[in-house]
């Protein structure tokens, strides 16, 4: 597996991983107005790193620098739980020591992935289904 900062010639996989991702990862809210092209205007402006194999990007991490705030973080399902994710965060973690994020409270893989890698709860923010901890890097 490689993972190097993305290129133009990754943003159709891209825009299809984070796609397909965001609809399985978010399956407890109306993802019906999720489209392909939200992947530009939700990444406008943010780093990203993409973890591939051969070809085949299978995920990816996105950054906001000013604030090195992860916005981003997605690997495809088929590769889930082989240390994709973890190697993307390793990568992020050599340019930007002291991230943060936000990630839902429904979604316990990714606040038990995140509280492995050394991220604590911070604060809460939110409501309802929209209710997300803010998380550090300690």
């Amino acid at each position: 597996m490689d993972i190097r900062e993305a290129e133009d010639r990754d943003w159709l996989a891209l825009r299809q991983l984070y796609l397909a991702q965001r609809q399985l990862t978010f399956s407890y809210l109306d993802t019906s107005s999720y489209q392909l092209s939200d992947f530009e205007s939700d990444t406008e402006g943010e780093r990203l790193w993409v973890a591939s194999l051969s070809t085949e990007i299978i995920g990816f991490i996105s950054v906001w620098p000013a604030d090195s705030f992860i916005h981003h973080l997605y690997v495809d399902s088929v590769h889930q739980g082989k240390g994709v994710g973890s190697q993307l965060l390793a990568e992020v973690q050599f340019t930007y020591s002291e991230l943060s994020l936000k990630c839902n409270v429904q979604n316990h893989k990714a606040l038990e992935f995140y509280a492995a890698k050394g991220f604590v709860r911070d604060s809460q923010g939110g409501d309802g289904l929209e209710s997300y901890y803010l998380m550090k890097l300690n």
